[in-house]
């Protein structure tokens, strides 16, 4: 990951695809930090960036969202075992249901469990989009912990992590290292405040500082207190 005495490094975003993932949920989450720019540089400044996206699956073979097109992931999960990565996003969608029976192919479930709770031990941040929050639950990384999940799949995911802390209300929560977010554009309010705490003091002109934070309360949808709402506005601010 690129570093020079100007900028900081580089930091590698993950995103786990899969067959039936929700477009919105990897797209509209990745586009905060697509356009993330450093301070002093502009939208069409050459690189380095702040972020650096990438695709993971199971393997390097072309994956089919649900209703959308299809997209070509940049490393399987071995490699993503080995590669530096600071954040892991599991997005949701008509595909995570197939992803969790275990009437369907059962090794196949325990193996991609056991990849992100070994991929959870490499990375800075484990995030989810929407109905995302049920891998993460299903594999025991969320326990004792508050999460966010889709408002409308909420009774089918919960089903998932019995000792997680649900909040139906949230548009996304932060549990320090595991961050969940709701469903559709929650996923992106959710990018942008990352984009903002992984930023800090050095990034963040394209993406970080044009996140508006919702004040508590305006939204039917967001638990956001005023303290978090303050804190992701000092952080935009700075960034």
């Amino acid at each position: 990951m690129a570093e020079s005495a100007a900028f900081p490094r580089t930091q590698r975003i993950g995103i786990f695809v899969f067959d039936g993932f929700e477009p919105i949920d990897v797209f509209g989450f990745v586009e905060p930090f697509a356009i993330a720019r450093f301070l002093g540089t502009d939208y069409a400044a050459v690189p380095p960036y702040p972020f650096e996206v990438v695709l993971i699956a199971r393997e390097v073979a072309k994956v089919k969202s649900a209703n959308g097109p299809w997209v070509m992931p940049d490393w399987g999960f071995a490699q993503a075992l080995r590669e530096p990565l600071d954040l892991l996003m599991v997005p949701g969608g008509a595909g995570t249901w197939p992803l969790l029976d275990e009437t369907r192919d059962p090794k196949a479930v325990a193996a991609m469990l056991d990849w992100l709770r070994a991929m959870d031990k490499r990375v800075r941040i484990m995030a989810s989009v929407c109905t995302g929050a049920a891998a993460l639950a299903r594999s025991g990384l969320l326990d004792s912990l508050a999460a966010a999940t889709n408002h409308a799949a909420f009774g089918w995911v919960i089903q998932h992590g019995p000792k997680v802390l649900w909040d139906s209300v949230a548009r996304w929560v932060d549990s320090g290292k595991y961050v969940t977010s709701a469903g559709v554009s929650a996923g992106t309010d959710m990018g942008f405040y990352l984009v903002s705490r992984l930023a800090g003091r050095g990034g963040g002109e394209g993406g970080g500082i044009r996140l508006a934070p919702r004040p508590a309360g305006a939204d039917p949808l967001s638990a956001a207190s005023a303290r978090t709402s303050q804190r992701c506005l000092r952080l935009c601010m700075r960034a």
